[in-house]
């Protein structure tokens, strides 16, 4: 097996350093070490006889290239193809071949397979942490809707759709499909965890699943307040920093109306992330059907925003 993207060029790629460069991505090829991270993707491919496949990591960077800039796979391909600043990101000399879309499918299918769709972050952040990037003073949590792949079903069509989807209404207006829910760091605003669930659920029921509780403090909005999440705060040693609401029938009192106001404008920096996502990335409306396959695409979107922090962190 192949083990690093590029173990020897040739000599066409003696050419390469006078073509045009691609400053963000040469910033992330040096700004993270991707040796741990191919040696989790290698140990997905454990055949040792067979033809060589493809370097798992040139998949890998190939999949973080078409999530940054919201391409098909066939897009993906080809711009990798064209681009000499992509080809060597992704580690390809001019003599090598480009990845084709199905060995892209089939590398996620691959990560799926080996449960690999909710641990791809943890080995970015893992990194970030030891460069102190994470620094874990405070943590502000969140959900966006993202829409269906697929058309929401008849109501009386129960083979249509998305059966891991759901319905929901935000602000009188019908949703189907996925909620994300995320915990960023309010310092550098790079996300911690995400987790994926139908449109239906609850923005609060994935509270305690994405706050890691290694934090001084976490701010959210009102849609998160409880008296017993506030007791679980108090359990972790995290300061309460969720939006105070009203009991029934009663009236915030002036100190929580003030503080309500300062948490409103430190957790208000969470929303660059789904602007990001959504503007940027196209990431409106989820690309597969079913929760798996919607779930990695989820991953890379928070690995891309990460690594675009990352870049910009170093830039500054």
């Amino acid at each position: 097996m192949q083990t690093t993207t590029n173990p020897q060029l040739g000599l066409l790629d003696s050419f390469m350093p006078s073509a045009p460069t691609n400053d963000f991505l040469q910033t992330l090829d040096t700004a993270l070490d991707w040796e741990p991270i191919e040696r989790v993707l290698q140990a997905i491919y454990p055949a040792t006889t067979g033809r060589p496949p493809c370097a798992p990591l040139v998949l890998f960077k190939m999949s973080v290239l078409q999530h940054c800039y919201g391409l098909s796979d066939p897009q993906c391909e080809e711009l990798v193809g064209d681009r000499l600043s992509w080809r060597r990101f992704v580690g390809l000399g001019l003599q090598d071949a480009v990845p084709d879309e199905t060995t892209l499918v089939n590398f996620r299918k691959r990560l799926r397979q080996h449960g690999q769709q909710e641990n791809l972050l943890a080995l970015v952040n893992r990194q970030l942490e030891q460069k102190g990037l994470i620094l874990k003073t405070c943590t502000l949590v969140d959900a966006t809707l993202l829409q269906a792949a697929r058309r929401a079903p008849a109501k009386d069509d129960k083979a249509g759709g998305d059966g891991d989807a759901g319905y929901t209404v935000k602000q009188g207006q019908p949703h189907y499909g996925y909620k994300a829910h995320v915990a960023v760091d309010e310092t550098h605003t790079l996300i911690r965890q995400v987790t994926m669930t139908a449109a239906n659920v609850h923005d609060s029921q994935e509270f305690e699943k994405v706050v890691k509780g290694d934090e001084e403090m976490v701010v959210a909005d009102k849609a998160y307040w409880s008296r017993e999440r506030s007791e679980w705060c108090g359990r972790q040693g995290v300061a309460n920093g969720i939006l105070r609401k009203p009991s029934r029938g009663e009236k915030l009192k002036d100190s929580d109306v003030r503080l309500n106001r300062l948490f409103s404008s430190v957790r208000c920096k969470i929303e660059k992330v789904f602007g990001w996502w959504k503007r940027s990335a196209g990431y409106r409306r989820v690309r597969y059907v079913g929760r798996a396959a919607n779930r990695l695409e989820l991953e890379f979107k928070c690995i891309c925003w990460n690594l675009k922090r990352l870049a910009n962190l170093r830039a500054a």
